[in-house]
């Protein structure tokens, strides 16, 4: 049922520290409030980041483009509580500004969440972060994404299938 929902951006959520960042891709994350500044994120149970999450109260939103895709899949489909991901990425891991998880400078932005709220929600926590920063690149002059120039990745649908938005900026 829920394939119906896709394409969707998607995004790592990064958890763990500078020492030993666990990066996660994640799908299922939506923006909650202008004031104060929210976003959510639903983990599923399983997951080693959820453990992470719950334990730091502190996440990471990471805005990759498609440039990144290789990192993203790896993020996806390595467990870090088996693996250290960070050793098979070829991204850099750099110290947020006002949470432990680290950032990834080869994003378009980093959102840095401290936790709010958590919310169970059947298979999966959903995690409400208030954004308490946010660094940005070039992809996003003056606050808007670029998307003439820079390709922001989507998930097509369940499984390795990816794409990215058009250039073409359509109004009603």
């Amino acid at each position: 049922m829920l394939s119906f929902l896709y394409p969707m951006r998607t995004f790592i959520i990064v958890a763990g520290t500078i020492e030993r960042p666990n990066p996660m891709t994640a799908d299922w994350v939506t923006p909650l409030s202008f004031s104060p500044p929210l976003a959510g994120v639903a983990i599923g149970k399983t997951r080693y980041t959820r453990k992470l999450v719950e334990e730091q109260k502190e996440f990471v939103i990471a805005v990759p483009t498609v440039e990144l895709l290789k990192d993203v899949w790896i993020a996806g489909t390595t467990s870090g509580a088996r693996e250290n991901k960070a050793e098979k990425m070829s991204v850099t891991f750099i110290p947020s500004q006002k949470v432990s998880p680290p950032s990834i400078k080869e994003c378009a932005a980093n959102i840095e969440c401290k936790v709010v709220k958590e919310v169970e929600t059947g298979d999966h926590i959903f995690f409400v972060g208030e954004i308490v920063n946010v660094t940005y690149g070039d992809a996003f002059k003056n606050r808007e994404p670029d998307v003439k120039n820079f390709k922001f990745l989507m998930h097509a649908k369940s499984g390795a299938y990816f794409t990215y938005q058009s250039d073409e900026i359509i109004k009603p």
